[in-house]
């Protein structure tokens, strides 16, 4: 998996063995980091490039890693970013797949088997950045069909009226979903 920051600033890539790597662009420096969750299965960066959000696939919980300076510093922060409500609600057996909007404030998690009723189901999270990151559940997305299951989705990055959800699911649907809401960014 790899990733540009928006800003073009640092570079994010990642290997099967659970390290990953942060490569700033301006000396094309790394530091590389590791986890003991398992291999990073999602990563989206925030609409300023100040952090990046990482799923792993042994956890129910987001890692946030946090720079502390201005680019071309590679001075982070690993943080966790608690989603209680995957594991006991839904009784999922982990995070699957991440979006972020582009406002940075609508978050989409998909999950890993789940009881009957959550099962396949993609789970809207909130997002504040300040100072950290927390997300509160909002709702939860179902696909048409028989029993559908998330395949791919992503936020439309440049939609004016909103978070744009897009997905594919496994029934061979693939449905847009705008999120409108009013903003907690004042103008």
């Amino acid at each position: 998996m790899m990733k540009w920051s928006p800003t073009g600033d640092y570079f994010f890539a990642a290997k099967f063995d659970g390290t990953f790597y942060l490569w700033e662009t301006n000396t094309w420096t790394s530091e590389t980091w590791s986890s003991t969750s398992g291999f990073v299965t999602g990563a989206a960066w925030d609409p300023d490039g100040r952090m990046i959000l990482i799923a792993f696939s042994g956890s129910s919980m987001l890692g946030s890693v946090h720079f502390a300076s201005k680019p071309p510093s590679l001075d982070a922060h690993l943080l966790p970013v608690d989603l209680p409500e995957i594991m006991s609600l839904t009784g999922s057996q982990g995070i699957e797949k991440i979006a972020w909007d582009a406002s940075g404030e609508r978050l989409a998690v998909s999950y890993k088997g789940g009881d009957e009723l959550y099962r396949g189901l993609i789970a809207i999270y909130d997002a504040r950045r300040a100072p950290l990151l927390s997300a509160s559940l909002i709702g939860f997305i179902r696909g048409p069909g028989e029993n559908p299951k998330p395949m791919a989705f992503s936020f439309h990055d440049k939609f004016k009226q909103g978070p744009l959800l897009s997905v594919c699911w496994s029934s061979g649907f693939c449905c847009t979903y705008p999120l409108i809401f009013r903003s907690h960014v004042l103008p």
